[in-house]
């Protein structure tokens, strides 16, 4: 076992792991929020119960009671039920894909498990699990009985993490989740998370009651009032109890944080300070291209019935990401330096965003500052995460099979198909030449018409094309694309799309205020603007170079150049038109469902925001039959012409009547066309770039043979051009309504919360006044 298990490091201070004040703190303040919680809740159930049995009873008998008593004791059985009924739930912990191991099948891992658990003072697992993610976790059923019982906890390991991480940075992820459980710390948390779930059953979850109570209130008027008050009634009890949860979360959130660097620091204690920022480093690019390797592996399985071992994919597909972002450390981490390795940062400081396992975690480089503020050197293991099992072959194998069962045939394995993925990569926008350019990024966007390409000053043809694709043009793509996710990430924080963990912003090394957003970003626009105007202007020169020199070499080629780039021109514009109508529907769904109900009104907003996007694709078909693609590309579609490829529109536009049945399968609509969109934006693209290519050895060799050029593609005029800053406006608040009924915001959240309890306070008062009458 110890040739398994990397060695602990030495000289590990004793108090590495103990709970700062800031944690001690914050779980007090998360306690008294939870029995805080808890009391308002018991006293409501109980105070309501009693009241529904009193009056019942004593409305059977006593003289004085009539129709008013038995709609207080209905109002209050009906709080009552809902608070009770939420008490009876169970969470089941699940995982996608699992795929148990027991200990009789996989002992060296169980020994490797129990030592880190028992090392780190945490429960043994209960049970293993492993997936197909990128994942590790523990995870565990719920329900009411795990307030005064401690839940059994099971362990989900991702093979995709499994597949790229040392033995070393695997330990240190383990005991990163292990060391949640040793945390007396966290029983608050599973605490908060159990009421969490028994507030959700309140606030979120609609059933067979409400749907009966709704009916019921769209009947005769003279029995429809008490429904209305039923409804109501329930209305107040989910905003009150929301409300109130809400301050329970905000003192929880803060707790977590801390319990985070505190779980960090466990796996310090038994891996030193490197291994776990080392994993966290990999796990972005590991992210990705699982994806990646994924959509490979079951397009195989699909298409030839047989596929390639799922994680040599993923590590091929590392290797190539790596060579076209020109990126040697691509999910590899650099060699640490013998000389103050505790200076060493991975990580820079920014707002990214964390790998998909921890996305609820401080950022990374907190985390790397939390990891090294006391430096603790260890022996980094290298050897792979794989040798913790018995027979890894076997077990990919097995695992294999697992992810294939839903296929109808038999798919078997063939490593000859990797090969298959080496030719994916190795087309021509890929090429690692181009430094990334052409990589998950849309140049045609920022022109309004593709002649904006053809038409930039050229001064020396020959200067020009040996000197395009500079090694600058990487960091300013680089630059360019941080920019974009930094504008991204603010833009949500402004609008409220997305919250900090702890409540706090963090940019560039400084925390700012929320109303300081607007200059901020403001600023970082001017910066992205004028990086974005430097990589177009190199755009227009690469292409207007390029199309200069087919004008000298002729034979039709500037024509045959010409028509691929309004070809590209055309799918890329066509294909973000209909991805902005789809953005635009998904908001003014988002937003006439935030409440939870449909008015007419909404209704009529839905049904003009499909409409929108209905016409956009009707648009795409309505063309395509315009378009003469030329013969190159309709071989590489394998289609007869652009008309066939894409089909017939069998779509129908939604009204108010078939809304609902419209939105269950417009998205298999827009999947076709967006998707038939981007094979001609990819196939344009690639053959721009190798007649490109064409051009360059031509002009380089005088001597070269210029074949003739196909005939050039005949593109539709007429289509929606939509450049940035032209999208559709989105609601980027709720309507004051809406911000009442969800409480979003501080003044609409204390009115609702004034309402719903001024509400409860009636009801309340109305049992107490039969009470006393009765």
């Amino acid at each position: 076992m110890d040739f398994v298990y990397p060695e602990n490091p030495l000289n590990v201070p004793n108090d590495l792991t103990i709970p700062t004040k800031n944690q001690k703190r914050n779980l007090w303040l998360s306690v008294a929020g939870l029995v805080g919680f808890a009391i308002v809740y018991i006293a409501i159930a109980t105070w309501f119960t009693w009241a529904t049995f009193y009056l019942v009873s004593e409305g059977l008998h006593s003289r004085n009671s009539n129709l008013f008593t038995f709609i207080s004791a209905l109002a209050s059985g009906m709080i009552a039920f809902f608070m009770i009924k939420a008490l009876f739930f169970v969470k089941k912990g699940e995982i996608s894909q699992e795929y148990e191991v027991k200990e009789e099948s996989e002992p060296k891992l169980f020994r490797f498990l129990y030592r880190l658990a028992d090392e780190t003072g945490a429960p043994r697992p209960h049970r293993v699990f492993l997936s197909s993610r990128v994942n590790a976790c523990v995870f565990y059923d719920l329900s009411i009985l795990n307030f005064f019982f401690p839940s059994k906890k099971n362990l989900e390991i991702g093979l995709g993490l499994v597949n790229v991480l040392t033995i070393s940075e695997l330990k240190a992820v383990l005991a990163h989740e292990f060391g949640h459980f040793a945390q007396k710390s966290m029983a608050v948390g599973n605490w908060v998370y159990i009421a969490q779930q028994i507030a959700a059953h309140i606030i979120a979850r609609r059933d067979a009651l409400d749907d009966f109570l709704k009916s019921w209130s769209y009947t005769d008027p003279r029995l429809a009032w008490i429904f209305w008050i039923l409804r109501l009634a329930i209305w107040s009890l989910r905003a009150s109890l929301e409300s109130i949860f809400n301050l329970v979360l905000i003192a929880q959130h803060a707790l977590s944080r801390e319990m985070e660097f505190q779980a960090d620091l466990v796996a310090v204690s038994v891996t030193g300070s490197d291994a776990l920022i080392h994993a966290l480093h990999k796990l972005q690019a590991a992210d990705s291209t699982w994806d990646s390797a994924q959509n490979f592996f079951y397009r195989q399985a699909q298409e030839y019935k047989a596929t390639a071992n799922i994680f040599n994919v993923h590590l091929r597909t590392i290797d190539h990401m790596g060579r076209i972002l020109n990126d040697p450390g691509f999910c590899r981490v650099a060699i640490l330096p013998d000389t103050n390795p505790s200076e060493h940062r991975v990580f820079t400081t920014d707002i990214a965003q964390p790998p998909k396992m921890w996305a609820t975690h401080p950022y990374n480089h907190e985390r790397e500052n939390n990891a090294k503020r006391r430096y603790i050197p260890a022996k980094l293991d290298d050897r792979e995460s794989w040798v913790i099992f018995d027979n890894p072959e076997e077990l990919k194998a097995n695992f294999m099979k697992k992810l294939l069962l839903n296929f109808p045939e038999e798919v078997s394995n063939d490593e000859g198909l990797l090969g298959k993925l080496d030719e994916e990569y190795q087309q021509e926008y890929l090429n690692s030449k181009y430094r990334g350019a052409y990589l998950g990024r849309s140049f045609t966007l920022y022109a309004e018409k593709p002649e904006n390409f053809l038409d930039h000053k050229i001064e020396s043809l020959s200067k020009t094309l040996g000197e395009l694709y500079p090694p600058s043009l990487s960091e300013d793509l680089e630059k360019l694309r941080n920019l974009e996710r930094e504008l991204g990430l603010l833009s949500a924080l402004k609008d409220g799309f997305l919250v900090p963990p702890d409540g706090i912003i963090r940019f560039r090394g400084n925390e700012i205020r929320k109303r300081e957003l607007p200059k901020v970003i403001e600023s970082i626009r001017e910066e992205y603007e004028q990086v974005l105007g430097k990589v177009s202007e190199h755009d227009k020169l690469c292409h207007s170079a390029f199309f200069q020199a087919a004008k000298e070499i002729g034979k039709g080629w500037p024509e045959y150049l010409s028509g691929l780039l309004e070809v590209l021109h055309y799918a890329d514009h066509s294909r973000t038109d209909v991805d902005d109508a789809r953005g635009l529907l998904n908001n003014v769904y988002a937003v006439v469902t935030a409440d939870r109900d449909v008015s007419s009104r909404e209704l009529d907003r839905l049904v003009k925001a499909g409409t929108e996007l209905f016409n956009a694709l009707e648009i795409v078909f309505r063309n395509a039959e315009k378009i003469e693609l030329d013969s190159v590309l309709l071989e590489r579609l394998g289609v007869d012409s652009w008309a066939s490829g894409l089909g017939k529109f069998g779509f129908v536009p939604p009204t108010r009547e078939n809304m609902n049945e419209w939105l269950k399968v417009v998205d298999s609509w827009i999947d076709l066309t967006y998707n038939s969109l981007s094979q001609l934006r990819y196939t344009s693209l690639e053959e721009l770039l190798n007649v490109e290519a064409k051009i360059l050895n031509w002009t380089l060799d005088k001597k070269a043979k210029v074949e003739p050029a196909p005939k050039a593609s005949v593109p539709v005029k007429d289509y929606p051009k939509l450049t940035p800053g032209k999208e559709r406006k989105l609601q980027r608040r709720l309507g004051l309504w809406d911000r009442f009924q969800t409480a979003d915001g501080f003044i609409p959240g204390l009115l609702r919360f004034s309402a719903s309890s001024a509400i409860i306070g009636g009801i309340f008062y109305s049992t107490v006044h039969w009470i006393l009458v009765l």
